[in-house]
This record gives structure tokens, C-alpha cells and sequence, in this order.
């Protein structure tokens, strides 16, 4: 019994507790940062379209290139 583990009356109340290898539990962080910088990211890129938009400065092209100016 050398394995024992004792959760604290305190934090089994809270909710359901998971235990997971501490490899995972890193992996899933690592997930959750990029996933939130994505949306950092996304949430921008709305702002600044819809501010363009707004503007009337939104720049019409056919291509990627012509963006580009190339």
C-alpha cells in the first residue's frame, strides 16, 4: 500500500477530479494555449475587417499576388 493517495475533503467537493499522467496533462495545456492564441489571432483579424469595412478601405483584388504587388 505503498501507493496511496489522499485527496483533501476540500477539493472533492469542488467537483469530479480526473487524475492523468502528467504527460498528458502537459500535452493538453500545450493544445489549450495554441487553440487560445488562435482565437486571439481570429478576434483580431474580425477587428481589423470590420474596421476596414467600416472605413470603406477594404482592398479589392482577384489574386494573392496582386495583394502582394507582385
Amino acid at each position: 500500500m505503498s501507493n496511496v493517495l489522499t485527496i483533501p475533503k476540500k477539493l472533492a467537493r469542488m467537483g469530479d477530479l480526473v487524475l492523468v499522467p502528467r504527460a498528458d496533462y502537459k500535452d493538453a495545456m500545450r493544445v489549450k494555449a495554441r487553440l487560445l492564441a488562435e482565437e486571439t489571432d481570429t478576434d483580431q483579424a474580425v477587428r481589423v475587417f470590420e474596421k476596414e469595412r467600416k472605413a470603406k478601405q477594404l482592398k479589392k483584388t482577384r489574386s494573392f499576388a496582386a495583394i502582394l504587388g507582385k
